[in-house]
């Protein structure tokens, strides 16, 4: 007897076995149940995401011995005939290899027959955005008039490209990628039913490398399974799908809030020593620090994201001392830096990412000039310093006009990161009670919405009103070269 993978022993069979998408499979039964069944529907999502067997379900509810009905009952002739793909009244087609023009002329001939065993005939047009452009002209005349007996659903991962045309004569279902806690929940669901044990903490890796696909999901879990047997171990999967260990990445990320630069750069050499590639070391990097944002920002575990009770204790750990805006700022970096791990010196490129995430890390030592700042009184009048930091305040409450300029930016960045982080693309100085910005015109809208909160951010943090000057950032550069013309000049008594 043939072996029939997870994906397809699991494919859910009735509305209520779906994953992760109540808003559809709630809108569908209810139609169903009030009789507001439409002639046409369109599914969109990434893979793996339940779309096709959506449309079977959906296929088989309208066509069940026992409905139409909100819930198939899944044991009926028909149920089982579409469960098979023998129901001849169903009829499922490949976009991606039917696109001709014949073959949908052939389709749209064969709807005006009455269905021969169920009570509608459904085409289910999977990839329908590969139809060519004759088939889509065949299939327009059809979804304009369409025989009362005859329900049309549309499958597709790319929806941008199914004309509009064909998108407004069809009930849209945008489907959501599976969250990680979903997936983590179904592969445990799977184990436990097919007997199979796991370790703690191991289908987390799966739902990460899935990147909300279950079916990607279901597969790994086949082939892990295939590896393991009947018990899945941690460093099986780890093997397997070609990922870095936590411990590894907490070790990482710990010597840089611990300043270790040493450590951190001897434990990316053992890892590479290891046969691990750059780019599975950066991923795993990304995927860590993201989860310590969400933990810091959600104060806990958010509902989406799943993380086992030991792994939450050390990131914890790490994050005692740390604010959300320095993961952020981590992260936007690494975010940015990734195309130079493509380069011919991958390797030396990690090396300096993670030496600049070290860097980034110490601007919280800015922030105590900026504490001491914040303790202003609004006539001007500045607290008592600690007596360690009473030469940097003074320094910081003066000129160079330059540092308060930049001390405003990252003060921005802490207060508000959305603005702060507009500002940190930006050339801004201080001259007297002025507040000079030269706008890059890609970021003007940010002066029409946020106005008011950014005179508010000045005063508060320079202790009295300012005024606020727009420049154009395209003369920057010809304000700095008449400085030195100027200059020169004084010097030849011009």
């Amino acid at each position: 007897m043939s072996y029939t993978v997870i994906a397809r022993t699991w494919r859910p069979r009735k509305f209520e076995d779906v994953v992760g998408q109540p808003h559809i499979t709630t809108t569908l039964k209810n139609s169903i149940q009030s009789g507001r069944i439409s002639h046409a529907y369109l599914f969109t999502g990434p893979r793996g995401v339940g779309k096709t067997s959506m449309a079977r379900i959906l296929a088989k509810a309208v066509n069940c011995q026992n409905g139409p009905s909100a819930e198939p009952c899944d044991v009926c002739e028909n149920c089982k005939g579409i469960n098979s793909g023998n129901f001849v009244d169903v009829i499922e087609i490949d976009a991606a290899s039917k696109t001709g023009v014949d073959e949908m002329r052939e389709l749209t001939e064969s709807v005006h027959y009455m269905p021969m065993r169920g009570i509608y005939k459904v085409y289910i047009l999977d990839e329908s955005h590969m139809l060519s452009r004759s088939a889509v002209s065949a299939l327009l005349k059809t979804l304009e008039e369409p025989p009362g007996h005859n329900i049309f659903i549309l499958a597709t991962t790319e929806v941008q490209k199914i004309p509009y045309t064909i998108m407004s004569r069809c009930q849209r279902f945008d489907f959501r990628r599976i969250t990680e806690k979903d997936i983590v929940e179904q592969l445990k669901k799977i184990c436990n039913q097919e007997g199979i044990g796991y370790d703690e903490g191991v289908f987390q890796y799966i739902a990460v490398e899935a990147d909300g696909s279950l079916r990607d999901a279901e597969s790994m879990l086949d082939q892990i399974i295939g590896f393991g047997g009947k018990h899945i171990a941690e460093k099986d999967v780890i093997n397997i799908i070609g990922i870095v260990e936590r411990d590894i990445l907490y070790r990482i990320i710990k010597s840089i809030f611990d300043g270790s630069l040493k450590e951190g750069l001897e434990q990316i050499e053992k890892t590479l020593g290891e046969g691990y590639d750059i780019h599975q070391i950066y991923r795993g990097l990304v995927s860590f620090l993201r989860n310590m944002m969400l933990i810091k920002v959600c104060e806990g575990i958010p509902s989406f994201l799943y993380i086992g009770e030991e792994e939450f204790k050390r990131v914890s750990g790490l994050l005692q001392d740390v604010e959300y805006y320095e993961i952020q700022n981590m992260l936007h970096y690494m975010l940015r830096a990734e195309d130079l791990l493509k380069g011919i010196f991958p390797k030396v490129s990690l090396e300096i990412l993670y030496i600049n995430l070290y860097n980034l890390s110490k601007l919280r030592d800015v922030e105590k000039v900026l504490d001491n700042l914040e303790r202003r009184d609004p006539a001007g009048v500045q607290a008592a310093p600690d007596p360690v930091e009473e030469p940097v305040a003074k320094e910081a409450a003066g000129p160079p006009r330059e540092l308060s300029a930049q001390g405003f930016v990252e003060y921005v960045k802490k207060k508000k990161p959305f603005i702060g982080g507009v500002f940190e693309n930006l050339k801004v100085q201080v001259e007297q009670d002025t507040f000079i910005i030269f706008l890059d015109r890609r970021y003007s809208g940010i002066l029409k919405t946020e106005g008011d909160e950014i005179k508010r951010l000045l005063g508060e943090f320079f202790g009295r009103d300012m005024k606020v000057r727009i420049r154009d950032a395209d003369q920057a550069k010809k304000n700095i070269l008449d400085d030195f013309v100027k200059e020169a000049e004084s010097l030849f008594n011009v």
